[in-house]
Formats: C-alpha cells, sequence, structure tokens
C-alpha cells in the first residue's frame, strides 16, 4: 500500500483541534491515491487541493511506487513536464492523468466525472484508455450549489503525525493561476507601490471602504447619516430572518484615526488587477449586481461588505477557514469565496444567469423609464422579449421612446463622441450668451474611455439659478430641438423650477442616440457641484461619509457645519455653509489630499 501523506495547513486551529472529513456518502475519493504534480504543498492552491483530496476521501502519495491511481497536474504543466519529472517514457494505463480542474468540479458535482474528457486532459497527454474504470459519471447534476459537501462535518481525521507548525500562504505561486501580491503602504503622504503610483491611508480612504457597504441605500440618500453605517452588521445573510437569527458577533474594526481610511488614497482603477483576489471580488460584485437589480438588499448587502473586506487584504485567500476570519464574512459567503478560488465561477450566478424570469427581468430594466417592480410585472404577465412588449404591453411615453432606441441607450458612449457633444452644446449656448460656461461631468471627467450617458454642467459666472434655467429651458433648448441634436425630451425642467434637463440627443446626420441630462448649477454652488456630477458614487458616497463623521454634511451645494438633527437624525437646521465653490477648498477643509477627477474610481 502506498504512504500517505498530509500536507502542512495553511489554517491556524486550536489547540486539539482535529482535521474534518466529509460525510461518508459523500466522500467521492474515497479509496483514491492521488500523485500530485508538482508534488509539493508550497503552492497555497496546491496545497488546499490536497487537503480538499484528502477531505473527500482520497490519499496523498508524496512518492511515485505503485498503487497511484490518479495523477493531479497543475493546469500549467503538461505531460512532458510530467513525464520529465517521473523519468520515465509513460504513464502507466492504469493510472489516471487529469489537470486541477477535475478535482474542483468533481466535488461541484458531487460525482466522479469522467477523467478522459477533454476539458481535463493535461496538455500533450494521450486519451486514457481505461477511464470507464473510474465510475465516470454521465454528466454534471442540477442545483450544483445545494450538493456542494460541506467540510463541515463532525466526522474527523487525526493526524498519524504530529503537525507542522502552520504556515502563512506563500506570496509567491509556482502555477501561472497565482496572482502576485499588491504592495501594502501606510501613512498619509503619497507612496509608490510596484505598480508606481501614489498611494495614501488615510479618511477618505476608510470612508471609500465604508461607502461600498452602503451602495444599496438610494443615492439621494443624506451621505452624512452614519447611522446608516451602523445599523446592520449581520455578515453572511440569506435572509431577513436569517440575518435576525445570526449568532455570530459583528466584526468590527477599530477606528484608529484618519491614517486608517482608504478613500484618502488614489483610485485610479490600475490597482483592481494587481489586487491578489481581483477574480474573486469580481465574481461577488456581479452576485452582489444581480441581487441588487431584483432589490434583495439583504444580500446585495452582505456581498458588499464581503468585497469591502477583500479588497483589503495584501495575500490571496484560498480557503474556506481564511475567508471566515475576514469582517462581515460569514459561513455561506466563504463557502461560495472557496468555490470561486477553487472553481474560477461561482454556481450560483450561474444559476441566476441562466433563469429565464431573470434573464427577461434583467432585459426589460435596459429600458429607460422601467424599474424592477414594472419588470417583474411584465414577466409575471407572460413577456419574456422586448418584441412580446413592442406588440402587447401597455407602454408609457418614455418607456415607447426607450424601448424604440433599446441597443442606442445600452451602447457605451466614446469619449471622442462625448467630445462632439459636448462642443455642439457649447456652440449653442454661447451663440445665445458667450459668458456661460460648460463642464462634461460623470465618467468621461473621471477620464473614462467610454461612458453610458452624457453630464453637461451648465453655469455663468456670477449669476444665480434662474437666470441660468430660464436661458436653458425657453432658449437653448429649443434652439438644440430646432437644429436636430434633441430628440426627445424624458424627464424636462420648467423654467421656474428644477435644475435637471434629461433627455435623447444625437449628432446631426447620426441615427444613434444617446442620453443626455443638462445640469443647471449656480455659479456659487460649480466647487460641490462638480464633486457630485463627477462621481463616482462610491467615491461621492465615502467623502459625504467621512464629512458626516467630521460633524459635517457633504451635498451638491455644499459644505455645511452645525446641522442640528433629531435624535433619529432627521435634520432640523441647514447648518452654516463653510464651501462651495472650490473643488480643492472643500477637500482642504476635510483635511485630505486633493484628488483630481481621474483618481476618483473609487
Amino acid at each position: 500500500m502506498p504512504v500517505s501523506s498530509l500536507p502542512r495547513d495553511s489554517v491556524k486551529r486550536k489547540r486539539g483541534e482535529s482535521y474534518k472529513l466529509a460525510p461518508e456518502n459523500r466522500r467521492i475519493f474515497k479509496d483514491l491515491n492521488i500523485f500530485f504534480f508538482p508534488n509539493n504543498d508550497i503552492n497555497p492552491l496546491r496545497r488546499m487541493r490536497m487537503w480538499k483530496a484528502i477531505e473527500y476521501g482520497a490519499s496523498w502519495i508524496q512518492k511515485w511506487q505503485d498503487g497511484i491511481t490518479h495523477i493531479v497536474a497543475d493546469r500549467s504543466a503538461t505531460y512532458q513536464h510530467l513525464l520529465d519529472f517521473l523519468q520515465v517514457p509513460s504513464v502507466p494505463d492504469s493510472v489516471v492523468v487529469v489537470h486541477e480542474q477535475y478535482m474542483s468540479d468533481c466535488i461541484s458535482f458531487a460525482v466522479l466525472i469522467d477523467p478522459d474528457r477533454p476539458a481535463y486532459r493535461l496538455k500533450g497527454c494521450p486519451v486514457h484508455a481505461n477511464a470507464s474504470d473510474v465510475n465516470p459519471a454521465p454528466g454534471p447534476l442540477k442545483n450544483i450549489e445545494d450538493q456542494m459537501p460541506s467540510s463541515q462535518s463532525s466526522l474527523q481525521l487525526k493526524a498519524p503525525a504530529p503537525a507542522r507548525e502552520p504556515q502563512t500562504p506563500s506570496r509567491k505561486d509556482d502555477s501561472s493561476r497565482e496572482t502576485s501580491q499588491a504592495s501594502h503602504n501606510q501613512g498619509s503622504s503619497p507612496t509608490k507601490t510596484n505598480n508606481d503610483r501614489p498611494q495614501y491611508n488615510d479618511a477618505l480612504d476608510a470612508a471609500i471602504d465604508e461607502a461600498k457597504t452602503l451602495q444599496h441605500i438610494p443615492f439621494d440618500f443624506e451621505e452624512d447619516d452614519q447611522h446608516e453605517a451602523e445599523k446592520d452588521e449581520t455578515s453572511d445573510i440569506d435572509t431577513e430572518e436569517e440575518g435576525q437569527r445570526l449568532k455570530k458577533p459583528a466584526k468590527r474594526r477599530k477606528a484608529q484615526g484618519n491614517e486608517t481610511f482608504s478613500c484618502m488614497s488614489k483610485h485610479d482603477g490600475s490597482n483592481r488587477d494587481s489586487n491578489p483576489n481581483s477574480r474573486t471580488i469580481e465574481l461577488l460584485q456581479e452576485m452582489g449586481k444581480y441581487y441588487d437589480q431584483i432589490h434583495d438588499q439583504w444580500r446585495t448587502l452582505a456581498y458588499r461588505r464581503a468585497v469591502a473586506s477583500l479588497r483589503k487584504q495584501t495575500e490571496k485567500i484560498v480557503s474556506k477557514e481564511q475567508a471566515f476570519q475576514l469582517p462581515f464574512v460569514g459561513e455561506r459567503l466563504a463557502a461560495k469565496i472557496e468555490e470561486i478560488i477553487w472553481t474560477d465561477r461561482l454556481q450560483r450566478l450561474e444559476n441566476a444567469r441562466l433563469e429565464p424570469s431573470d434573464h427577461a427581468i434583467r432585459l426589460f430594466l435596459g429600458i429607460y423609464g422601467v424599474g424592477f417592480s414594472q419588470a417583474s410585472r411584465w414577466v409575471t404577465a407572460g413577456f419574456k422579449t422586448l418584441e412580446d412588449l413592442e406588440n402587447k404591453a401597455t407602454l408609457t411615453a418614455n418607456q415607447t421612446i426607450g424601448l424604440a432606441h433599446y441597443d442606442d441607450f445600452q451602447t457605451r458612449i466614446p469619449r471622442a463622441e462625448i467630445e462632439e457633444h459636448g462642443v455642439f452644446v457649447r456652440k449653442a449656448l454661447q451663440e445665445i450668451d458667450a459668458t456661460f460656461e460648460i463642464t462634461i461631468g460623470g465618467s468621461y471627467r473621471r477620464g473614462a474611455k467610454d461612458s453610458g450617458d452624457i453630464d453637461v454642467l451648465i453655469t455663468k459666472p456670477e449669476i444665480g439659478i434662474h437666470y441660468i434655467r430660464s436661458t436653458v429651458v425657453e432658449r437653448l433648448v429649443p434652439k438644440l430641438f430646432e437644429e436636430g441634436f434633441l430628440k426627445a425630451g424624458l424627464a424636462t425642467t420648467h423654467k421656474d423650477t428644477g435644475t435637471k434637463w434629461h433627455g435623447a440627443c444625437a449628432i446631426p446626420g447620426s441615427e444613434v442616440w444617446r442620453r443626455i441630462d443638462l445640469l443647471l448649477v449656480p455659479w456659487d454652488e460649480m466647487g460641490a457641484a462638480l464633486i457630485y456630477f463627477t462621481g463616482n458614487d462610491i467615491f461621492n458616497r465615502s467623502i459625504r461619509l467621512l464629512a458626516s463623521k467630521k460633524g459635517m454634511r457633504l451635498n451638491q451645494r455644499g459644505l455645511y457645519k452645525d446641522v442640528i438633527r433629531e435624535p433619529l437624525r432627521q435634520r432640523v437646521t441647514e447648518g452654516t455653509l463653510l464651501e462651495n465653490k472650490s473643488e480643492e477648498k472643500i477637500f482642504e477643509i476635510l483635511g485630505v489630499p486633493w484628488r483630481p477627477p481621474h483618481h476618483r474610481i473609487a
């Protein structure tokens, strides 16, 4: 019989705590003797595969010998690499050779899958002649998430030899799947990371992290309402009732002053790929967006908080146990994080994407003027396609426009085209009054290569809102319609009220319609308005939350102090205006470094 070994453990355990096996009926690798290639436990991902093999009934064989049933190689290896290492002309036909994906899929589907499938074949490996001898399953099972084995069985495996000293997973990975570690810097002054970009660790950074957990709250709420940030500390809830039942104590980070706030950092998007947990974050964000679309605020909050915790990690989280130690990550989310590491996918997300009703809801939500309630009503009524709505549904005027120009409104607008729209509006406006100024805001001002719509801020030096509004509504908008630039008004402003005009436009000669917002700003409020209408939404939430923590209030009209509130946070007074004309001055009063627009991609 081959001699089985135990890999080192990357998770610190309590004294006397032993390793756990899956329940007997889920030990799908029972009686398998697995030789891993490379056959060491240095790589944390490979080490986790070894522990999973043992957990589900297999033995890890360190020395090449008779009795080995399977070779599980890293995906980056080749069959020739394996032969060179073993110093043999070929692997015996009795031994199954697969790459790492095979184990994770078997665990996901709770069966032994046919190892001879091309998806699991090591590069250069001949087809396995005896694959049918390994109890192949006919295919993946349905509802995989429900059948994912649990590592929390009461059946325990006692280590036959003294356990090695627990070690932190290596920061280097000899597999192509391992992501390099991001640098970690401290201090409020800019430092250089391995990406050669300035990094701050200060109040704004922490506010951004906290704001990411509040995205489920409508954006027009008062960002200084700290009560929203503290009222709910559940970590991995699936329902409101489960959240109330949860006994795991909330994990709160101790406040350590401004130096811990991550929104003091530059956020230009360049650090996302360097985060060692970027793939896990990507899939959890997609899952959170799905729950946000279907208005499941509990799950949305749970996923966003987990993402915020992962963003802070400087090492790759490779196991459920590691994930469970993070703030705001409970057992279920920890299991999903481990599933992503193992399989490079999240089955719950894939199931959601394949659900016909979910597909229809997401399709309908892409129509301008359609919210979740309306989309759900259409699905309940049996509508499944845009053609169904066009032929059978009763639509409002805006929904009719949104449906007719669905593809136009869903297509991102290239930066160069946005500039064309801006030039057209500026020329028409300055023909009316040459002293007017326009600024294109949103993702364009942040330097994005494309945007979802066009935000045009309109102001006039030393002039209040009434003149600006009447000029835009009575003269500019009619002029742009006459010139064929504006195509439809979707949410229009009266000459005496309102500060926004929403509509659709097209460059004359083009058939492609775009969404455009004319945003009317008094000259004195331009600094605060630029912060608000530049975004992004996470950055805005963070800086307003930071203002709240400093006893102030920030909105699109200005920065205020001495705001009086009732015990339930209702505002009694507006407070005293501190600054609204200058973006830089607002940052200075808040005590944070200046953030140019292209550093506000939080």
